[in-house]
């Protein structure tokens, strides 16, 4: 797929890799991109690096909520050549057995994620070098400097590896988080999620992103959706960590949506995996000179499941950290994750409320009482989560 955006920031091979940066960002999805954005304001050497390549392609709804819209504002706002029909979506909430449907007053901007990844690069500013098909295996620091073991990801490259330096390491590696385990962090335990596109007519379905319940689905079943994009819809299944065959339950749930829902035949299939939270102790901002952005720090929601927003909140967090550190002259290795956590204490916060309503929020009891209560509540209640 070419590019639509062009892209300022210059794309190197791994050979033409340098041996000291100012600053490497490590995973080049939303929280990645607004690090590397952040952190190079004030002329700072950065290098960005992707384990695949780019433009990436990554397993999402593509569901743009008010926090998404508010922080992009400061960047140009968002193309509208991304945005799909249905324009906007509000979030239901769909019990099956009950057949309760409670639409909330929940908003988002319904975009084409890949299209969505492919013009965040387009923001990279010139002096961020970008490194695709690489990854960091490991990593280690001392007061001055963090010390990183990159290595070429292409399939005939031979497994050639190099040593990088940098004054701070910023790390948006997602759920495989594989800085955050080098670095002792407890590991998080992970859904699987399976997504279905299938075919629709136009205005076959309503402009709604469906959180669906039924007893009907699997024990290990954790939540499913389904939404319009375009002449597709969406349908999502998450499981419970340590599941399995989840794609067999996946079709059942299939066939079941197919009784109520109008849905064509299948174009599709993905599974990916998303970091499953559970204690205020998984949210983690990094250690000495390493922050963690994104979901590899545990910023996502364990209610929604949204972490478009978080990832990009907290990735424009921490560059800034950074390049505040590095344009001040101060040397105290640190500093930047002493101001990275100050600026996150309303985000942890946020989302330490998020993990004591979930166990709540995803019981039976917690299911069948949202079908009784007013939907004005529903929609208040939806708004906090």
């Amino acid at each position: 797929m070419g590019m639509r955006w062009g892209v300022r920031a210059p794309f190197i091979a791994f050979d033409d890799c340098e041996s000291s940066y100012d600053v490497v960002v490590v995973g080049a999805g939303p929280a990645g991109i607004m690090a590397a954005v952040e952190a190079s304001r004030g002329g700072a050497r950065v290098l960005l690096v992707e384990a695949g390549a780019l433009p990436r392609y990554k397993s999402c709804g593509g569901m743009l909520n008010l926090y998404t819209r508010r922080a992009l504002e400061p960047y140009g706002g968002i193309p509208e050549e991304m945005v799909l029909d249905p324009r906007w979506i509000s979030f239901r909430y769909h019990h099956l057995d009950y057949g309760v449907k409670k639409a909330t007053d929940v908003r988002f901007l319904n975009v084409d994620r890949e299209m969505f990844d492919e013009w965040l690069l387009s923001l990279l500013p010139a002096n961020v070098q970008v490194l695709p098909m690489t990854r960091l295996v490991d990593v280690a620091q001392s007061p001055t400097f963090v010390e990183m073991m990159l290595k070429d990801s292409h399939p005939s490259s031979g497994r050639r590896s190099r040593i990088v330096r940098a004054r701070y390491l910023i790390a948006a590696d997602g759920p495989r988080a594989t800085v955050r385990e080098r670095l002792g962090i407890r590991p998080f335990d992970r859904y699987i999620t399976v997504q279905e596109y299938v075919k629709i007519e136009p205005g076959a379905l309503e402009p709604y992103f469906d959180a669906l319940c039924c007893r009907r689905f699997s024990r290990d079943y954790g939540i499913g959706y389904l939404m319009p994009k375009g002449d597709v819809a969406i349908v999502g299944s998450v499981f419970y960590p340590g599941s399995t065959s989840c794609e067999r339950k996946h079709e059942e749930v299939l066939e079941i949506l197919r009784e109520r829902y109008p849905l064509g035949p299948s174009v599709k299939r993905e599974k990916w995996f998303a970091a499953h939270l559970r204690r205020p102790a998984d949210l983690v901002a990094g250690k000495g000179r390493i922050l963690l952005a994104g979901e590899g720090g545990g910023f996502l929601s364990c209610t929604s499941g949204e972490g478009i927003s978080f990832a990009l909140n907290s990735g424009i967090m921490a560059g800034s950290s950074v390049a505040e550190v590095l344009e001040g002259g101060c040397r105290v290795g640190g500093e930047a994750l002493a101001r990275y956590e100050r600026k996150l204490r309303p985000m942890k916060r946020n989302l330490e409320f998020r993990m004591g309503m979930f166990p709540l929020l995803n019981s039976t009891l917690g299911k069948t009482v949202a079908c009784a209560v007013p939907t004005p509540v529903v929609s208040k209640v939806t708004e906090r989560l």
